[in-house]
């Protein structure tokens, strides 16, 4: 007799093959769909949470996530999951967890965010309540990670199509997109041009380094009499 496939047979099968794919793939599936629904400047942030380091007397964690936007949140948690799934690996393999270290820092997102989103320098000064020379340099090293990000070769074999993967797909093409849009409201002035902002820096470290010195001769001075 002639086997026929009714739709509810194509629906089991469908369910089948999707029970299939292994849970990491579905968990970095899910966070490539959050990405590609952010706007520009939630994708600046993001970027930020991934390239900056802590700030000094930065807010902690749970405050830093809880300005953060929900899309914003989301894509958060799924990239702990995926973490989560690199440090085991990682231990596996024997390697140290000092030294693959992994870690979202959330503390600068917010003023990434908005300075992404066209907020003006006093805004974000105030947002952020860093020095500016400090600000400066968040905001270069999240415009300098999302240029990077922008620039990855686009491989077009991809598929959300409930293929078990055996290699990774490259980066998903709209996020490259986002990456470049974010690049190109980040890329204004004081960013754009950093150099106030270093030469002042510059003075304060050469001020800092002397008073080094000065304690490091009087320390050996005190030696040198006891």
């Amino acid at each position: 007799l002639e086997y026929l496939v009714t739709d509810d047979d194509l629906i089991d099968q469908e369910k089948e093959d999707i029970s299939d794919i292994p849970k990491p793939q579905k968990e970095a599936e899910n966070l490539v769909d959050y990405l590609c629904q952010m706007e520009p400047s939630e994708m600046a942030g993001y970027v930020s949470c991934l390239v900056v380091d802590a700030q000094r007397g930065a807010d902690s964690a749970l405050e830093s996530f809880q300005k953060l936007t929900n899309l914003q949140q989301r894509v958060v948690q799924g990239a702990l999951l995926s973490l989560e799934r690199l440090v085991e690996v990682q231990r596996k393999s024997g390697l140290d967890d000092s030294i693959g270290k992994c870690q979202l820092e959330l503390s600068s997102c917010d003023v990434v965010t908005a300075w992404a989103s066209g907020c003006s320098w006093n805004e974000a000064l105030a947002i952020s309540g860093a020095a500016p020379g400090d600000l400066v340099r968040t905001l270069s090293r999240a415009l300098d990670g999302l240029r990077q990000l922008g620039n990855l070769p686009y491989l077009p074999a991809r598929g959300l199509d409930g293929t078990v993967h055996l290699e990774a797909s490259g980066i998903h093409p709209k996020i490259r997109s986002l990456c470049r849009e974010a690049a190109n409201e980040m890329d204004r002035y004081p960013v754009k041009d950093m150099l106030p902002f270093d030469e002042a820096e510059l003075d304060n470290t050469e001020e800092s380094d002397e008073d080094e010195k000065d304690d490091i001769i009087e320390e050996e001075e005190v030696d040198e009499r006891t």
